[in-house]
């Protein structure tokens, strides 16, 4: 599990002030929310980890403006706007040499779709980007290997709008086996932070829907001690043949799991480094390659 470093204190700041955007365009409630931040984040323990401070600061926000979930709007349109290129991403898979490199790609640029790190996100042209995309870590055939093998598949999810790139990539899998998965475990978030994807979006795009497909959400809560927190999500990925986590919360909760694949941006420079690629690099890594980086 990833702990946070010095450069997560200033960061923290900016995103709550984004987030108190999204929910108000009262000068006075930003000021409050900066404010408080800092106040909150003078005695913070080093052996936190970096999600927990999203947390933190959509607790924040919620008291001083009353917006529960300032992101609900650009989640919608997030969605929307996904599914809507989601024919043209089809097209792209089946068109391409390797059906599921292809579907990768897709996966991991979907990963910037992540309002809770960028002011904007350029969702119109996103699929115009997937030429110049070069993984700085590409363990793609053992990721070939276990998707043939697996019979049970978790998949963590990250962002709304990202979700329907993984249903892409998720149906992709199946295709490349040429058989269904016995089970398709997805698991979003139980409540609204930052943009992150809920049970509601992973809904809304349908995912829910493809077979043998089951829900359970992560609930997080910060006041408990983080490993506590996804124990009980340890015995249900140990229960699944392939465990495949989105985006980089994710990685910071989960990068020890022993045989596990992760897909993301590495848009944070403490994730960057961990993962010893330059800032914003895509990768689909296997856990094990995390030791040797």
């Amino acid at each position: 599990m990833l702990k946070i470093r010095p450069e997560c204190i200033p960061c923290t700041i900016f995103s709550a002030l984004r987030m108190a955007r999204y929910a108000s365009s009262d000068l006075e409630m930003h000021k409050r929310v900066v404010r408080i931040m800092m106040e909150r984040l003078v005695n913070v323990s080093w052996e936190e980890i970096p999600s927990d401070f999203a947390f933190e600061a959509q607790e924040v926000v919620s008291e001083v403006t009353g917006v529960r979930d300032p992101y609900s709007v650009v989640k919608k349109w997030s969605n929307k706007r996904a599914m809507e290129l989601y024919p043209e991403m089809k097209k792209l898979v089946s068109c391409s040499e390797n059906s599921l490199e292809m579907a990768v790609k897709l996966a991991a640029l979907g990963n910037s779709i992540d309002f809770g790190y960028y002011s904007e996100v350029d969702l119109e042209s996103i699929l115009s980007k997937i030429g110049n995309m070069n993984f700085a870590l590409l363990d793609l055939d053992e990721f070939e290997r276990q998707v043939v093998d697996a019979e049970k598949l978790i998949y963590f999810v990250d962002n709304a709008g990202e979700i329907v790139f993984d249903k892409v990539l998720i149906e992709t899998m199946i295709d490349f086996r040429r058989r269904l998965f016995r089970r398709v475990t997805i698991v979003p978030k139980e409540e609204p932070l930052l943009n992150d994807a809920t049970v509601v979006d992973v809904e809304e795009i349908m995912l829910n829907k493809l077979p043998n497909v089951v829900v359970k959400p992560i609930r997080r809560e910060r006041k408990t001690d983080p490993n506590l927190r996804i124990e009980g999500f340890r015995d249900m990925i140990r229960n699944h043949d392939l465990a495949v986590f989105k985006g980089q919360v994710n990685f910071e909760l989960f990068l020890d799991e022993p045989d596990a694949f992760f897909i993301l941006i590495a848009k944070c420079p403490i994730i960057a480094d961990t993962l010893g690629v330059p800032q914003g690099s895509p990768v689909l890594v296997h856990s094990p390659h995390l030791s040797k980086t």
